[in-house]
């Protein structure tokens, strides 16, 4: 998924998603279990951000490991043949809200994941949002995560759930390629800094 959160505060201004107003209050999934939603999860859809490569970035996946309300994940992506990958540090902040927190060079970056719904199992939806006060408007990301590389059956309780949830238009999000070809990298590096923007 992702550099996935690092992120959300970054500009793409091709392809961000930005809407007027600040941001919608957004009820969590309020049954969350955070342990159960450890393991890896296959990003198969995302609203384009500059952390993701906008979007370059393939073969994106979000590895959890999770003890009590703390945990780690890592986020990892393919791009030309390189695999990148970021460590954040997890804490669950409310049913449903978990803080994740990266560490670059010169400077800490937190946000939000709010898992919106998830049967833990086959497939997640997650959101967040970004006031951007200067302007009155608001930044939304959005991921739809799954254990495996396509959502299969459970691609019709993705589309119904979504279709009752204003906070998210369906029709932004870009979908992930898990083919063999793009997929294939032939160097790896670690993510330590990133570009703020200004």
């Amino acid at each position: 998924m992702f550099r996935f959160l690092v992120i959300s505060f970054l500009a793409f201004a091709s392809a961000e998603v930005i809407v007027d107003g600040p941001c919608p209050e957004v009820k969590a999934l309020e049954s969350f279990k955070f342990p159960e939603f450890q393991g890896t999860w296959y990003e198969i859809a995302k609203f384009p951000n500059v952390g993701e490569d906008g979007n370059k970035g393939k073969c994106s996946t979000a590895e959890y490991t999770v003890n009590g309300d703390k945990g780690t994940v890592r986020n990892s992506q393919v791009v030309n043949g390189v695999k990148s990958y970021v460590d954040g540090e997890l804490t669950l902040v409310g049913p449903g809200r978990v803080m994740i927190t990266y560490k670059f060079e010169g400077f800490t970056k937190n946000s939000v994941l709010t898992v919106v719904d998830t049967d833990y199992n086959n497939y997640a939806i997650g959101y967040s949002c970004k006031f951007l006060e200067k302007d009155n408007k608001h930044q939304v990301f959005s991921w739809i995560l799954s254990r495996n590389k396509s959502l299969g059956d459970s691609q019709a309780k993705v589309n119904a759930f979504l279709d009752n949830f204003p906070a998210i238009d369906k029709s932004n999000y870009v979908y992930n390629d898990f083919s063999e070809n793009t997929c294939k990298f032939t160097s790896s590096r670690a993510i330590t800094s990133i570009r703020r923007k200004n």
